[in-house]
């Protein structure tokens, strides 16, 4: 065969050559464009993982609780940096839920309610370790987090009337700031993200499918509007760490929308993505991971880039996809009794 390849002249030479380049670049071209992803099966299998979050540094942790009163069982694991995931020892703690997680640079803290109040732990993500802290005073469940180092993080919260409030704290959550009651988010969804110590975005969705998004520079003394268009009915992740990049559904579908100077209208362009989405995090400002289902709760992933969006193939994922949390050279996302883990 080589000697073939050595003698070949003239013409044939040129197509043996030109087939070749074509073979190679429609390889390279598959490889960048296919992308795919294995499920594990959760350590625990008595409490149901419901949040998710990932350090800096590249080392995530899963957590979920059983949310009854029989079985008082929580779960905890972690993914240290060559990909192996790892039980953690954490408090059981009755009727809890826990709704949010975030992480700096080591350390995570994650939130939600049991029978006793606001439900709050610290973990280290590095060692392991695992504390349990309070949360504001008076508040009742944790419905969003969020942390721009391992000391200063938000927190919206909840009281027993359905106040809902908004704190921060500079001590990695041992103490936080007199709560700010929010108004306008009263018996609305929300989602949070801070980019500085005092600079967070709060978004609301109303029952009836109203979607307001605004932004505090000073910790919650004061809010401003920031323009979203009416089509939007929903509004489920947010991230503004350079420009907000946001998972919002309309009439159409699920989308991934941007700030754009070239819409027209109200300043948002919007990538659809082939799934119902249920959470979205972002490795960088042009890539991020959404995930959620198909019909049917068919577990489905999709990759947004600035150029577009690509489905992830799915393997050993028996259910909806429910979570999801990005670093620069990791991604994680969670079903009820899976985790899976994307390189971005």
């Amino acid at each position: 065969m080589s000697r073939y390849i050595t003698k070949t002249r003239g013409v044939g030479r040129s197509i043996l050559l030109l087939t070749s380049a074509t073979l190679l670049l429609a390889s390279c071209a598959s490889a960048s464009t296919a992308r795919h992803a294995d499920g594990q099966p959760s350590i625990s299998i008595n409490a149901p993982l419901t949040a998710v979050a990932c350090t800096t540094t590249g080392a995530c942790v899963a957590v979920g609780a059983s949310g009854g009163a029989g079985a008082p069982t929580t779960t905890a694991q972690v993914r240290n940096h060559p990909g192996i995931w790892s039980a953690l020892q954490v408090p059981g703690a009755p009727v809890a839920t826990i709704y949010a997680g975030a992480c700096a640079t080591t350390r995570c803290l994650f939130g939600g309610t049991d029978e006793s109040g606001e439900l709050l732990w610290s973990i280290n993500a590095n060692t392991g370790a695992v504390k349990t802290l309070r949360g504001p005073a008076g508040g009742l469940v944790i419905h969003d987090l969020s942390c721009v180092d391992d000391h200063d993080c938000a927190v919206l919260d909840a009281t027993a009337n359905s106040t809902a409030r908004f704190s921060f704290t500079t001590s990695a959550g041992g103490s936080w700031s007199a709560p700010r009651t929010l108004a306008w988010t009263a018996s609305k969804s929300t989602t949070m993200t801070c980019v500085g110590a005092r600079t967070c975005y709060v978004a609301t969705t109303s029952a009836t499918h109203h979607v307001v998004l605004r932004e505090t520079l000073n910790g919650g003394r004061s809010w401003r509007a920031v323009t979203t268009p009416t089509a939007w009915t929903s509004l489920s992740s947010l991230d503004c760490s350079t420009t907000c990049v946001a998972l919002v559904t309309t009439t159409k579908g699920s989308a991934v929308a941007v700030p754009s100077t070239k819409v027209a209208s109200q300043g948002w362009s919007e990538t659809y993505v082939p799934l119902h989405a249920s959470s979205m995090s972002c490795s960088s400002v042009t890539t991020c991971v959404v995930v959620g289902h198909l019909g049917g709760q068919t577990p489905a992933m999709s990759e947004w880039q600035s150029s577009g969006a690509r489905n992830v193939t799915l393997d050993y994922v028996p259910s909806a996809l429910t979570d999801v949390a990005c670093r620069p050279s990791i991604c994680v996302a969670i079903a009820l009794t899976t985790v899976v883990a994307l390189r971005p």
